[in-house]
């Protein structure tokens, strides 16, 4: 394993310490400063104690005496040096940092002898000093490469396989959502039930329905009253669809008429007459057995030619328009009536000759 990198606390250290060395061989050990005061005089040497330091200049006295910092041409001069060529391990009463010259300072005024302290200590080997300064020295890319050999070193821990987690039921699960979907529909069937019978919207479905009728009667009376009545003209066929001495009830229902074949005044002729009785407005029905017209309603009776002869009926039936169109087919006008009892019975638009 390759040696550490020194860091700069170290390359510091040591050039002080080369520094104190170097300052110890010129001088005289009893030449080195110290703050301890003088001796009585006529006092043995037992007697004699260092004295303590008065204040922070004695203390700082003592420490720039003790090591003097070197030079900013010799600070750099010693870093430009290759690691391998650093200097030796300075001694073990070296000041390192402030702290390091503060407890040293401390020592002497607790009793130790300035002579004591500037002793050179016993030179360590070089294994023994890289081997302490090892931790304080390595750098950042040292320590990660120190931490993934330990990795790698390290056992391998098996890779734990986890169950496969089982897919759940659907039946349980259809089953457990069922009475829930059953709870919310009769909720909402409830809350619906609850809002048509309060009586909110009884009220108000009472207003808009009465509005809304009494609109529609407005609109209703806005419009003009139409009745739908069946035209007033119209053919009923040619004059050979009605046989001579025949009643035909064809158009009763549709056109409220009669068409009689019959001979009148030793005429043939074709005539209609009109199905309203002329007491109260019945209709009376053809009797073919009896050959007559019968009222239901009073018992009015009249002939096949319309003549009223039995019952309440003050006056015969009344005859309707007839002609013979251009296309040879009967057609009849019920707008215009014939009235016996007035002569206009003979009016030729009152029927049709048969030749």
């Amino acid at each position: 394993m390759t040696d550490p990198k020194p860091s700069t606390n170290d390359i510091l250290a040591k050039i002080r310490a080369k520094n104190a060395e170097a300052a110890a061989a010129e001088k005289p050990a009893a030449a080195a400063p110290s703050i301890e005061a003088p001796a009585p005089i006529g006092a043995s040497a037992a007697e004699v104690k260092p004295a303590a330091p008065k204040g922070t200049g004695d203390i700082l006295a003592a420490a720039r005496a003790a090591a003097k910092p070197a030079g900013t041409a010799d600070i750099l001069a010693a870093i430009k040096k290759p690691a391998a060529a650093a200097p030796a391990v300075p001694a073990a009463g070296a000041p390192k940092s402030p702290a390091d010259i503060m407890a040293a300072i401390r020592a002497k005024a607790g009793g130790t002898p300035a002579a004591a302290s500037a002793a050179p200590a016993a030179v360590k080997p070089a294994a023994e000093v890289k081997a302490a300064a090892a931790p304080v020295g390595m750098s950042a890319a040292d320590m990660i490469k120190a931490a993934r050999s330990v990795a790698e070193g390290a056992p391998v821990l098996p890779k734990v396989v986890l169950p496969e987690k089982p897919l759940p039921a659907k039946t349980p699960a259809a089953s457990s959502k069922a009475p829930a979907v059953q709870v919310e529909r009769r909720s909402v069937v409830g809350a619906i039930i609850a809002f048509v019978l309060s009586p909110v919207f009884i009220a108000w479905s009472s207003f808009t329905t009465a509005f809304g009728a009494f609109g529609l009667g407005v609109a209703r009376f806005m419009m003009p009253n139409v009745l739908v009545e069946p035209p007033t003209k119209f053919k009923i066929g040619p004059p050979n669809d009605y046989a001579p001495g025949t009643v035909s009830t064809k158009w009763q229902a549709q056109f409220n008429i009669w068409v009689v074949n019959g001979e009148v005044d030793g005429a043939q002729m074709i005539y209609a007459l009109s199905t309203v009785c002329t007491h109260l407005g019945c209709t009376p029905n053809w009797l073919e057995g009896e050959q007559k017209f019968k009222c239901p309603c009073h018992g009015s009776g009249f002939y096949k030619n319309g003549v009223n002869f039995e019952g309440p009926a003050p006056r015969p039936l009344e005859r309707v328009g007839i002609r013979l169109a251009e296309d040879g087919m009967l057609e009849v006008d019920k707008s215009v009536k014939f009235q016996k009892e007035l002569g206009q019975w003979s009016n030729p638009s009152c029927f049709v000759g048969m030749t």
